[in-house]
């Protein structure tokens, strides 16, 4: 008899401890919430459309330029989330993977980066989810996703003796998923968030990490995907990693030092570059890894390296031996000549930097871009004149690749003003450049369309 009530007792703890665990995880997996706050978003933030996108000026505290994101471009928004389940539903028809399965990984991962999200980026997506009607959860695990995926991409800075007169010009292809329809989606915003610098952000309604973009102190980034053995789950998800660039960052001593004192999850390398400057770095990181590399940097020893002068430039495999040796890209662990990443982007990049070194100029940097886009998967596609704070942005449409589009001109020291109060617009010049695409495959048009911003 003493026996069966100590066998209950300890069945009764069991049951219990199982109920407290259960209800913790849930818990865990739900964290709660700031408050929702009233907000005027026509008080500090507006929209205006140019040349067909939507462009946001958010302004305020967090909450408050989230809460204008949802308000001004509430339907995107939505769109967005909605094509993110449609990539879920496409992960369970081909994987095998049901949808509760995809949402409990993306919300176990949310939860292990959260400690190092800032958390002014937990209100705005707050803001974002109580104006636009959207579920705050499911905007939570779009945040995620690069932790569990990375992708190609490529980027380049040139300047100085590079350029046709010294001015620094940044490229970068965003190669993503076209068949995502993410580019219905595609917003340019203006921030000007308190206590932090002004920037612009090319990227989607429901995202407010940065993928492209460049702040007003002349600092630009750009990133691409290196899958590596190294990853954790735990860290700053990359497209935080940008925007606190752009946020907190006047000049590369400072990127650098960011750079090296967040948490990172993946395998990326980043092209960083300050236009004030003529200067640029790359960043290879891995979950417990980063090298820094400058322009012609002489630690660039393996043998696929080509340094220049006044450029710097990466696709996915890696210069720093020991990061490259953690790669599963560009046919590692072997060499990558005979990659897409190495053969057509990297080594496309050099190419043209060199045919044309000293004379390149914009038109010629769109076509360095364009020629190295990847086929079928560039999503957007962005040059920045850093010395001038301009940018040229082309978004792919209803399937078609970003550099197969008109690349629109926004000059962002008129864009950051009213429409009343800026300069009136000149015809664009004619565009005359030899084209990039000469000594490979072009994969898009030789001219870039160019749009002065106005209201």
């Amino acid at each position: 008899m003493v026996m069966k009530k100590i066998l209950f007792k300890i069945l009764v703890v069991t049951i219990g401890a199982l109920i407290v665990l259960i209800a913790g995880t849930l818990l865990w997996l739900n964290p709660g919430r700031g408050p929702a706050e009233a907000v005027d978003p026509h008080a500090k933030g507006w929209a205006e459309e140019m040349e067909g996108t939507l462009v946001l000026h958010l302004a305020g505290t967090p909450y408050e330029m989230g809460y204008q994101r949802g308000y001004f471009a509430r339907e995107k928004v939505l769109l967005t989330l909605s094509l993110f389940e449609n990539l879920l539903e496409l992960a369970q028809e081909e994987m095998g993977l049901p949808r509760f399965a995809s949402h409990l990984i993306l919300d176990l991962t949310y939860q292990l980066c959260s400690p190092y999200i800032p958390d002014r980026f937990k209100r705005e997506l707050e803001g974002i989810a109580d104006a636009s009607g959207c579920d705050l959860k499911m905007l939570r695990r779009g945040h995620v996703i690069s932790v569990l995926t990375e992708r190609g991409c490529s980027a380049f800075a040139v300047w100085g003796k590079a350029t046709k007169e010294g001015k620094l010009f940044h490229g970068r292809n965003f190669d993503w998923i076209l068949s995502a329809g993410l580019e219905d989606t595609a917003v340019l915003c203006l921030y000007e968030p308190e206590g932090f610098h002004r920037f612009a952000s090319a990227g989607y309604a429901g995202v407010i990490g940065v993928l492209s973009g460049m702040n007003m102190e002349g600092i630009s980034i750009s990133q691409i995907g290196a899958i590596t053995k190294d990853k954790s789950l735990r860290g700053l998800p990359l497209e935080f990693v940008l925007r606190r660039i752009l946020e907190e960052t006047s000049n590369l001593d400072e990127a650098d030092a960011l750079m090296h004192s967040v948490k990172h999850t993946v395998g990326f390398n980043y092209v960083v570059a300050d236009g004030d400057a003529g200067d640029a770095r790359a960043f290879e990181t891995t979950a417990h890894h980063i090298a820094t590399f400058g322009p012609g940097d002489p630690k660039e020893t393996v043998e696929y390296a080509i340094p220049i002068e006044d450029a710097v430039f990466r696709s996915d495999e890696a210069m720093d031996p020991l990061i490259r040796s953690l790669q599963e890209c560009a046919n590692a662990p072997d060499l990558p000549y005979g990659s897409n990443s190495y053969d057509h982007r990297y080594l496309g990049i050099a190419k043209r930097v060199q045919e044309r070194y000293g004379t390149i100029d914009a038109d010629y940097a769109l076509e360095i871009l364009k020629a190295t886009a990847m086929d079928n998967a560039n999503l957007h596609s962005v040059l920045a004149n850093s010395s001038d704070r301009e940018l040229w942005i082309a978004h792919a449409k209803k399937g078609q690749q970003a550099s197969l589009q008109p690349y629109i001109h926004y000059d962002l020291k008129q864009l950051f003003l009213r429409p009343e109060e800026r300069n009136p617009v000149a015809p664009p010049p004619e565009t005359h450049s030899e084209t990039a695409a000469e000594t490979d495959t072009p994969t898009g048009n030789t001219e870039a369309a160019t749009a002065e911003a106005s209201s």
